[in-house]
């Protein structure tokens, strides 16, 4: 029972964040949205580390690849590369204050966003890579709402 209601939380917050993903902005606005559905698989993997995990995250990012349109695979290698580093520190993740968890995620966004911005570079497309300090501080800002709301959705203990 405790899994069926975590599933529906699951896929709720995953609605949540591909709406989120894909409301337009204004044109400058764009290259500062953070990764939704990035941080809610991240807060899922966090949370719930043995429900959840590599598959789940590649999954999610073949679906960031679709409605994004971006090249297939794209996302869901990052995706799955942040999963499986946060499934190595997720048993002691859990024991973090909010804002060394906001630090973790900053620290992995950093790295999704260099790692895509390589990727592009690679690919001879221009890579944002002067916006990448704006859009790591509205992550970590966005972060605790999503925290917060992944830890709420969680089932109760006892």
């Amino acid at each position: 029972m405790e899994s069926d209601n975590r599933g529906i939380a699951v896929c709720l917050t995953l609605i949540l964040a591909v709406v989120l993903s894909v409301m337009p902005l204004s044109g400058d606005w764009i290259v500062w949205k953070p990764n939704f559905l990035l941080l809610t698989v991240m807060a899922w993997i966090m949370r719930w580390p043995n429900g959840l995990g590599i598959f789940f995250a590649a999954s999610v990012g073949l679906l960031a690849d679709l409605l994004l349109r971006m090249s297939p695979g794209h996302s869901m290698i990052v995706f799955a590369l942040c999963a499986g580093g946060l499934s190595l520190v997720s048993r002691w993740a859990k024991y973090l204050s909010m804002l060394q968890r906001t630090m973790l995620m900053a620290l992995i966004i950093s790295l999704v966003a260099f790692l895509e911005a390589s990727v592009f570079l690679a690919y001879g497309r221009p890579s944002g890579i002067e916006h990448l300090p704006m859009k790591i501080l509205i992550s970590m800002l966005v972060w605790p709402f999503i925290d917060f709301l992944v830890a709420r959705s969680q089932p109760r203990q006892g």
